[in-house]
């Protein structure tokens, strides 16, 4: 190991109440993501595998339904990106706040012997 670099304590690591916090967020996150991406999904398929006659259906002359659930699938994804993309950013204090509280305790603790 390179000397710039510390030794983690991975079990500390794992049982901070701020990793703790991150990994529920993140979990959280991704439950919610996920879930909306398959309705979507499935809903868009589903529709153009079992009915086809509603797909082709045009409320309005060259504006059919089929290309309405497309571009609504496709604002649906693109707007679960820019979603993950702020919370990632919230993820990345999170993870900077969990790295640097192992650190302060093993100061504190060195300075106590």
């Amino acid at each position: 190991m390179p000397p710039t670099e510390t030794a983690v304590d991975w079990s500390r690591l794992w049982s901070d109440p701020s990793m703790l916090r991150l990994r529920r967020d993140r979990r959280s996150f991704f439950t919610v993501a996920w879930s909306v991406f398959a309705v979507a999904f499935c809903a868009l398929v589903g529709f153009a595998a079992f009915a086809p006659e509603i797909i082709a259906t045009r409320p309005v002359p060259g504006l059919s339904v089929g290309l309405i659930l497309s571009l609504a699938y496709v604002a649906t994804v693109m707007s679960l990106g820019a979603w993950y993309v702020r919370r990632a950013r919230h993820w990345d204090i999170l993870a900077a706040a969990v790295l640097s509280v192992p650190a302060t305790r093993e100061r504190e603790v060195a300075g106590n012997v």
